[in-house]
């Protein structure tokens, strides 16, 4: 028989605060929260229920934070979180509460490949010229060789990454495939497309054993359960919308803040715009990146200090394309591709959008990105319609930019989420990312120890606002 958790999990049901006991103490209290992402959102509506009172601030014009969907375009393609995994049981939980309608998400049968600027046959690879892999890799393509090597992945639980024992694999990944014998071709094969490093060498193992686990998880979920992941048909941002709605009072946009002072009784948020916050307690949902341009009065130790000046965010530029018609249909080709170039990763939606037109995006990794930056966006979309065109010819003429979003120049970002380097989380830092500082907490994806992505970031909302229920009961 599954237990309440699982239960919860596999049917998305009530979210998981709903089954916490009351911790009393707090109501009447006030808690700013800081940041209107989905970690944020949720610390706020689980202080709402427990009776304290919230002020959410959020530097942008527009709650969601990595949430992004880009309702500008045909189509509205989602620019931030793509998925919600079978797993994800928070996120799944309060859409289907906040009566968001969830639909499965479709996935093209076939992914084309593109190495070297050419168009691969899948069944001819083991014979390809191209082919560098020792013998016993020589049936694995480019696009499934870092998964291939990754199988077997020793972790056994959601925690156990951050277990001492897990330490002996928190070592580059290349040096791990290296000894596997691949050569720097195939090495930089993997690196095209790594999502949870800018550089391979840069990359610790340990961190792509944890996301191994995580999939697999999923992976186990929708083949024993029959769960699909799943999005928002008319937009991932609902979700966050709906949250944001459904709290007392509105979320407090454009206020950037700047500085947190507290004492033994009070906290005093300072927002750019001259605005001041005092509450008895503060709930930091803020990427790390933003954190540490924060000045604390008094000021962090140099433990937490020295993680959130260190730890780094992963590099993605988009193209959003629109499609005039199905020109791979035309072609007999796949609609979407798997390059080892200065495209990354192609995605199409099979479904043609109300204009008429096709979404495919274009998904650029790491330091890969850094061609792009510091381009004007037509600069770089003409940029990457140019190589698109040139690599996959049948779409001449039929493809257009609706936009380019570059995550690692989002000004409150500054990347898409977190990464750990070879060592970072045996030194401790995703702790110490986590440590609380007197009456300010810290929640986001970067502090989340069982989850990654959008239920990552509402998992550690709960972690937060027990601390605050706590301290201030």
């Amino acid at each position: 028989m599954p237990s309440r958790r699982q239960f919860l999990v596999r049917a998305g049901g009530a979210l998981l605060a709903a089954a916490w006991p009351l911790t009393g103490g707090a109501g009447g209290r006030s808690v700013t929260v800081l940041g209107a992402g989905l970690a944020g959102l949720h610390a706020a509506r689980l202080l709402e229920r427990q009776g304290c009172s919230v002020t959410v601030l959020e530097a942008r014009q527009r709650i969601g934070g990595r949430v992004r969907t880009l309702d500008e375009l045909p189509g509205a393609p989602e620019a931030g979180a793509n998925i919600f995994g079978p797993n994800y049981g928070r996120a799944v939980g309060a859409a289907r509460e906040l009566g968001v309608p969830l639909t499965a998400s479709p996935r093209d049968a076939e992914t084309g490949l593109i190495l070297d600027g050419r168009i691969v046959d899948r069944a001819g690879w083991p014979d390809s010229p191209l082919n560098t892999l020792p013998p016993a890799l020589r049936e694995i393509t480019p696009d499934r060789l870092a998964g291939a090597l990754l199988r077997g992945n020793p972790l056994q639980t959601s925690t156990h990454w951050r277990a001492p024992a897990a330490q002996q694999w928190d070592v580059s990944a290349a040096a791990f495939f290296r000894e596997r014998g691949l050569d720097d071709t195939a090495l930089a094969w993997i690196d095209a497309n790594n999502s949870y490093g800018n550089r391979l060498g840069d990359t610790s193992l340990l961190a792509l054993y944890r996301v191994g686990e995580s999939i697999g998880r999923a992976i186990t979920m929708a083949r024993g359960a029959g769960l699909p992941s799943l999005h928002v048909a008319t937009g991932n941002l609902r979700l966050p919308e709906a949250m944001a709605d459904s709290l007392a009072g509105p979320v407090r946009l454009g206020e950037r803040v700047m500085r947190i002072r507290q004492s033994a009784t009070e906290t005093i948020v300072h927002c750019e715009n001259g605005a001041e916050h005092r509450a008895d307690a503060v709930i930091c949902t803020l990427p790390a990146t933003a954190v540490r341009r924060l000045h604390f009065e008094p000021g962090l130790p140099e433990e937490p200090a020295g993680a959130f000046r260190q730890v780094r965010y992963h590099k993605i530029t988009q193209a959003h394309l629109l499609a005039a018609e199905p020109f791979w249909d035309k072609a007999g080709r796949p609609a979407s591709w798997w390059t080892d170039g200065p495209l990354g990763r192609v995605f199409a939606w099979p479904a043609a959008n109300e204009a008429g037109s096709r979404n495919l995006t274009v998904w650029i990794n790491g330091d890969d990105c850094d061609h792009y930056a510091g381009m004007e966006e037509e600069e770089a979309a003409a940029a990457i319609l140019s190589e698109f065109e040139r690599v996959i010819p049948d779409a001449r003429g039929t493809v257009s930019v609706g936009r380019v979003v570059r995550w690692a120049e989002e000004p409150f970002s500054e990347g898409a989420w977190a990464i750990w380097r070879p060592g970072e989380i045996t030194a401790g830092m995703p702790s110490r990312l986590a440590a609380a500082h007197g009456r300010v907490s810290f929640a986001g994806e970067h502090t989340a120890v069982s989850y990654s992505g959008m239920e990552g970031a509402m998992e550690s909302a709960e972690r937060a606002v027990l601390e605050t229920l706590r301290r201030l009961a």
